[in-house]
């Protein structure tokens, strides 16, 4: 066999390893959404996956293990979602770009529906441990936004406020959106939603004069 031809093998080898890493995260992340977190277990995930016990543990250690996993792929998916507002000549309306980062976002959790509703729903009951891990993606997402926030600030698109607390808020109000948004029988259409979450976040609720 030719250096080239063990390079092809090796090459087809991996993108083999990481086709069935992926479908075992799918699967598992199906299998969490329809039973939820604690009642699925690996034997689960191995149906749904159409997978061996011996091939699950050649990639993951545990079920711990796989969310772990879903919850870091989500994360990188917003993030890349989430663009830098740019200002200055050639450059779209802030708003418009500020708009285009919130409808990116809505098609990841939308993407990845199964994920965010378990995200959503069922995380304050999760082990001590899967716990700590949930609340540090949400601890990256505020610091993501507050981030986003300070930037805005230095660019003078942001009012003077305490970034921390405004990105909770920010999060807070995008979590009860979305879950309801993925939930619901009639959804809003994503771009009229993305316009009222964009609205609310510039202008709030007050529509008086004084």
């Amino acid at each position: 066999m030719t250096a080239d031809e063990e390079d092809g093998r090796v090459r087809r080898a991996a993108e083999r390893r990481s086709r069935r890493r992926v479908q075992l995260l799918q699967a598992a992340q199906r299998v969490f959404s329809n039973k939820g977190y604690h009642a699925t277990s690996v034997a689960d995930i191995l149906a749904e996956a159409s997978a061996s016990r011996g091939t699950f543990y050649l990639y993951f250690p545990s079920k711990w293990a796989v969310f772990e996993a879903l919850l870091e792929q989500m994360f990188q998916h917003i993030s890349r979602a989430v663009r830098r507002v740019r200002v200055g000549e050639g450059s779209e309306p802030v708003v418009d770009q500020m708009n285009g980062n919130v409808c990116r976002v809505l098609d990841v959790v939308h993407a990845h529906r199964e994920l965010t509703i378990i995200l959503l729903r069922e995380a304050v009951a999760l082990d001590i441990d899967l716990d700590r891990k949930v609340a540090a993606f949400y601890g990256r997402l505020c610091q993501l936004v507050e981030g986003g926030l300070t930037l805005g600030q230095s660019m003078g698109l942001v009012r003077a406020c305490d970034t921390r607390m405004v990105a909770h808020c920010v999060l807070g109000s995008m979590k009860e959106v979305v879950l309801d948004w993925l939930t619901a029988s009639d959804p809003l259409d994503r771009d009229e939603l993305a316009r009222e979450i964009l609205a609310y976040n510039l202008h709030g609720i007050y529509g008086g004069t004084g």
